[in-house]
């Protein structure tokens, strides 16, 4: 009916019963992407990508691509004020060098199989 969003289509990624998510026969679904174009030329397209194996059960996170975008902190590499890779003697202490997408990542999976 003219009604298709990003989460339709991110559904029909995830559909194993159809055979579009493959994770069997020697072969695996690598990745998948969805892309919203608005038909606005003033708005931004927004791409969304799983960037793991097995869509059924990886989240898709939005990237937008323009000139002048300010970065969000959550996409970027941890840092650390006392980093112990810097200090003498090195390593004395450790750091969750885990990044913030990739532990959210986790925790989303750790849902989606207890709610299975």
């Amino acid at each position: 009916a003219g009604h298709i969003t990003a989460q339709t289509l991110m559904s029909i990624l995830r559909d194993k019963e159809s055979g579009i998510c493959v994770d069997a026969e020697g072969f695996r679904t690598a990745g998948s992407m969805v892309s919203v174009l608005p038909r606005d030329p003033a708005r931004p397209c927004v791409h969304f990508f799983t960037a793991t194996p097995d869509p059924s059960r990886s989240v898709f996170k939005p990237f937008v691509f323009v000139a002048g975008i300010k970065p969000a902190p959550q996409v970027r590499s941890p840092t650390f004020v006392q980093d112990p890779a810097r200090q003498i003697p090195r390593f004395q202490s450790s750091v969750d060098r885990r990044h913030e997408l990739y532990r959210r990542h986790q925790a989303a999976l750790e849902l989606m199989e207890r709610d299975r």
